[in-house]
């Protein structure tokens, strides 16, 4: 009846797909995004796209998915952005994907956005990060509510909202140059992990078995916050990754 496709670098979206999972049912597919073959997905009642804000915008992996994203699979969609607050800012993030998945003649029903911590930058006290978890919960439960009786909600989407999605879209550019910083310390154990799963392909393994980072990075921080003994790390920019890292475990 339903089918989830999420993509979470650092944890706080797959957190919310699976809590959404749950509150929907046993009729609910639940699939990982990046490295996803389009063609094994059936058709289905709903689909709920489910990802990060990256600039005030959905993630470059989003949107690459979402055009190549067939038509007439699913009855209708509902989209779910994960960011660190539901105000205004963040109002205008979905438009590209609503704008796709329009041209393809889907019907959207839910497009909201749902409140976690950041995992960048700034890192938000425990208290803040505990009701910011206990607040999505209660939001999970009421969009599957919502999904169930197919409540279509209409965004009403501001200019200065417009203009921050315009501005965010530099992020792409400089998200590609941050690539270009990464490196891995001695720490590095060569487990494969970051190469293994980066969702833009960006990370190759050199003839040293170490990581080498290419110009496609999203600076979704994945490689960052999954490596084990924590190796990677820009050359200057280090005030982006939260310094004692910040990772949904479930």
């Amino acid at each position: 009846m339903y089918t989830i496709i999420y993509f979470s670098p650092t944890g706080n979206t797959y957190h919310l797909a699976k809590k959404l999972k749950s509150n929907l049912g046993e009729n609910t597919e639940l699939f990982r995004m990046e490295f996803l073959d389009v063609d094994i997905l059936e058709k289905n009642d709903h689909l709920i796209l489910m990802f990060p804000i990256h600039g005030f915008n959905a993630p470059r992996t989003v949107k690459r998915f979402v055009k190549n994203l067939p038509e007439n699979l699913y009855k209708s969609i509902s989209i779910l952005a994960v960011g660190c607050n539901e105000i205004w800012v963040n109002d205008a993030v979905s438009l590209y994907v609503n704008k796709v998945l329009k041209y393809k003649n889907y019907s959207i029903v839910l497009d909201e956005v749902l409140a976690m911590p950041l995992t960048f930058i700034m890192a938000f006290p425990d208290e803040t990060n505990k009701q910011l978890f206990d607040k999505a919960d209660l939001r999970i439960f009421e969009m599957a509510q919502k999904i169930k009786s197919r409540t279509i909600t209409k965004r009403v989407v501001s200019f200065k909202s417009k203009l921050l999605t315009f501005v965010g879209k530099a992020e792409s550019p400089a998200a590609r140059m941050f690539g270009l910083e990464l490196h891995a310390t001695k720490n590095c154990t060569s487990c494969s992990i970051c190469w293994n799963n980066c969702p833009e392909y960006n990370i190759k393994e050199n003839k040293n078995h170490k990581p080498k980072f290419g110009f496609k990075c999203s600076m979704c921080m994945r490689c960052i916050y999954d490596c084990p003994t924590r190796a990677i790390t820009p050359y200057i920019s280090k005030f982006i990754p939260i310094k004692n890292g910040y990772k949904v475990l479930d």
